[in-house]
């Protein structure tokens, strides 16, 4: 009989199986005039599969640019550590490395979230306005700038379409909600068509039980060589100390 969908299961799933089960309604001249209800259903589940694959691919795609944004941005603070360090003449305890890197280092910040990446970057931007003509602020106020700018529109994209998800899932939850509504009333409708035919019944509506999957079949195993008489093995010594009563 009809089985509930559980609200868990993929929409292209739900898709494929209200297509397949528009395909038993459509098969049989007494059942084809409940079938455009189905087909209604069919085609909304492949409108919610389509946006919840865009939606995902579109997750996929900001989850790539933001980890290639990350690492431009982290080669950049790189460079930009390096630049400070060779101001400094090579010292790590004197301006204008103390300026930006007297708490933590290149490497460290480096390791950060994305958000507390953009913090620190903002805050070496600051501090490299308060000396605009130094050549440490002209090579690396744009590059900093470029590169987190870059960095915080990556993080944006990914967090709005991480957001997304919630949406279409509610929307899908709710949809397959009424859709078990709908598989309990197509099976009352079959029972009067076919009353006494539960077996008919169920073929109309095999689309929605889970499909099982055949077991794998165990491993073959080599067959143990038979012990003959003389041969050393634990059965030879078993016999070895049998007693002969003769």
């Amino acid at each position: 009989m009809a089985t509930h969908l559980r609200e868990t299961t993929s929409i292209s799933v739900v898709a494929d199986t209200l297509d397949a089960l528009c395909a038993a309604l459509a098969a049989d001249t007494e059942t084809s005039s409940l079938l455009p209800t189905w087909t209604a259903l069919t085609t909304q589940a492949d409108a919610l599969a389509l946006e919840r694959l865009q939606i995902e691919r579109t997750q996929r795609r900001a989850r790539a640019t933001l980890d290639v944004r990350d690492r431009l941005w982290d080669n950049t603070v790189a460079a930009f550590g390096r630049a400070a360090h060779d101001a400094a003449g090579g010292h790590r305890d004197q301006a204008p490395y103390t300026r930006f890197f007297s708490k933590v280092t290149p490497s460290v910040v480096q390791s950060f979230g994305i958000q507390r990446e953009v913090d620190t970057a903002r805050t070496w931007i600051t501090e490299l306005g308060r000396k605009p003509n130094e050549p440490l602020a002209q090579t690396f106020t744009p590059q900093l700038t470029q590169a987190t700018d870059a960095l915080e529109a990556a993080m944006t994209a990914r967090d709005e379409a991480v957001k997304a998800t919630g949406p279409i899932q509610t929307t899908v939850v709710l949809f397959i909600d009424d859709l078990n509504c709908e598989l309990d009333r197509l099976e009352g409708q079959l029972k009067q068509l076919f009353p006494g035919d539960p077996a008919r019944v169920a073929t109309y509506l095999a689309a929605t039980r889970p499909q099982r999957s055949t077991p794998a079949a165990p491993p073959e195993t080599e067959p143990r060589p038979a012990v003959t008489a003389g041969t050393n093995g634990p059965a030879a010594a078993s016999s070895a100390h049998t007693t002969d009563p003769s």
